[in-house]
């Protein structure tokens, strides 16, 4: 197979495909150089560039779904045909909550709620210490993007919440109580769940990172993610359709965030539209 001798990333694709043993033939280089290209991300340090990188990824995040189509139009539909179902249902599903109140859920909803508040920021910053103390790139990098993630999200969540004033499940058995946008009221907080937006996004981050590598990362990082959303239906602290957007928010920020530092990377672009 003829490679040009400018290209030296194909080189190094072609030289790890004859190293595995794999046969020379071109689907199998491109299948190698895709995967390649596909776990490459940026690699940030804490500085003014990682600080002006965040601003960039958030200009991408809010205007990505003006270039949606196809698989993209899909998924909004299912999210918002479910968010729909379960604003139908928010009222019979906080009522089965409430009437099923039990000791052993309730230490299981204690456990795995402070993830989504208290124990999320911690696991952050911990993972930016711990790589640097052992020296590992990767798990700064990801911590970084991690927080970038969280700092886009965050700001999404605070602007959607300051404008959809929905009352809480523990002051009203009225799943439709709004309050105008911008208004002061303390109680009509409910819309989106907080806790879920931020253990989701840690969770989708991790096994963004880590996911191809370890499998069974995404399973334990979307299972606590899920329980902490469905602790916060127990706790009565929000509707079904409070948590379900958080979440999908959550997921949403985060798979772009690192979507568009995987294509910045291969273009090196500072500003990507697809």
């Amino acid at each position: 197979m003829n490679v040009p001798n400018k290209d030296t990333s194909n080189i190094t694709i072609e030289k790890a495909v004859r190293d595995s043993g794999i046969r020379e033939t071109a689907s199998a280089t491109a299948l190698l150089k895709d995967s390649v290209e596909e776990d490459s991300l940026i690699r940030y340090r804490l500085n003014g560039a990682f600080l002006k990188s965040i601003f960039s990824d958030a200009t991408y995040v809010v205007t990505r779904p003006v270039h949606w189509q196809g698989r993209d139009l899909r998924n909004l539909g299912i999210v918002m045909g479910t968010a729909g179902a379960l604003l139908l249902a928010d009222k019979e599903i906080k009522w089965f909550a409430q009437q099923n109140q039990h000791p052993f859920v309730n230490s299981v909803a204690n456990i795995v709620e402070p993830f989504g508040n208290r124990y999320s920021p911690y696991i952050m910053a911990g993972m930016y210490v711990a790589g640097a103390v052992i020296k590992n790139r990767e798990l700064k990098n990801t911590a970084l993007l991690t927080f970038k993630s969280y700092a886009i999200s965050t700001s999404l969540y605070l602007l959607t919440k300051s404008m959809i004033r929905r009352n809480r499940p523990a002051y009203t058995d009225h799943n439709l109580d709004f309050y105008p946008p911008f208004s002061g009221d303390r109680y009509h907080t409910s819309f989106p769940s907080g806790h879920t937006l931020t253990v989701m996004t840690l969770a989708t981050a991790v096994s963004e990172a880590y996911g191809k590598q370890h499998r069974w990362i995404p399973w334990v990082a979307y299972s606590i993610a899920g329980l902490t959303g469905v602790s916060r239906i127990y706790h009565n602290r929000h509707w079904s359709s409070d948590v379900w957007i958080g979440a999908s928010l959550g997921y949403f920020v985060t798979r772009s965030v690192f979507k568009n530092n995987r294509v910045k990377k291969r273009t090196g672009l500072e500003f990507v539209w697809r």
